[in-house]
């Protein structure tokens, strides 16, 4: 039964992918170079586990919750992309720094998600296990995405910029990734007061990074001027 759950712990990051990726209108990425992408970041996810249970200096807690975690994960997952495919041909749009920065996260959330089902599982049986995968699956799991998608949006706009420009905006889409992560991580360990909050950040966090995307799909360099209205409002594959 562990296996299935295991299995069933994935699905979710791999449906997320597909939203994310069906964002991309005008020139999709190959297939390949984002599951490729997806693998990297799942890869990351479990040397990070085996590191926060292993390292003797990886404490758990709030402040390891809201400070430590949301640096080193969203610095982790931006060199997921920065040293793999953000050279390549292909990344030649702003939204494609999206795409590639969804795939590096739901690839690390896959691990982690994994790992809390399973523990959730071990701890309280299949009902307590089956409560993580739901919880998770429409929370934590598309909020990796959400997180990075504001640094891989920079990356996107910074490609063909040159100087201190590109540098600034990518520091800042990194900055606010990890302000968002860490708030996030911070209201959800929050009594009832901080749950109606973290519903709110999660329903803000969506709506930026919509409206953001809605942004890079119009600086497309392959954006017909003619799908400007009905392509803008089906961003998210909707």
């Amino acid at each position: 039964m562990e296996i299935l759950a295991a299995l069933a712990a994935a699905v979710p990051a791999v449906l997320w992918l597909v939203l994310f990726y069906r964002s991309d209108k005008y020139d999709p990425e190959p297939k390949r170079l984002v599951a490729r992408t997806f693998v990297v970041g799942a890869v990351v996810g479990i040397a990070f586990a085996f590191a926060y249970q292993g390292l003797p200096f990886i404490k758990s807690g709030l402040l390891m919750a809201v400070v430590a975690a949301p640096v080193v994960e969203e610095t982790a997952k931006f060199l997921c992309v920065r040293w793999t495919v953000y050279d390549r041909k292909e990344f030649n749009e702003p939204v494609d720094g999206m795409v590639y920065a969804a795939a590096a996260a739901l690839g690390f959330a896959t691990v982690e998600n994994v790992v809390y089902v399973l523990t959730g599982w071990s701890a309280g049986g299949a009902t307590v296990g089956l409560m993580v995968l739901t919880g998770r699956s429409v929370l934590s799991v598309p909020g990796h995405a959400i997180f990075s998608s504001f640094w891989g949006l920079a990356l996107g706009w910074s490609k063909k910029d040159r100087g201190v420009r590109p540098i600034v905006r990518v520091l800042a889409g990194l900055m606010a990734a990890m302000v968002v992560h860490g708030l996030f991580n911070y209201l959800v360990n929050m009594s009832f007061l901080g749950g109606l909050g973290f519903l709110l950040a999660v329903a803000l966090a969506w709506r930026a990074v919509f409206l953001l995307i809605r942004r890079a799909l119009e600086d497309s360099p392959f954006r017909d001027s003619g799908q400007l209205g009905s392509d803008e409002k089906k961003t998210f594959g909707f």
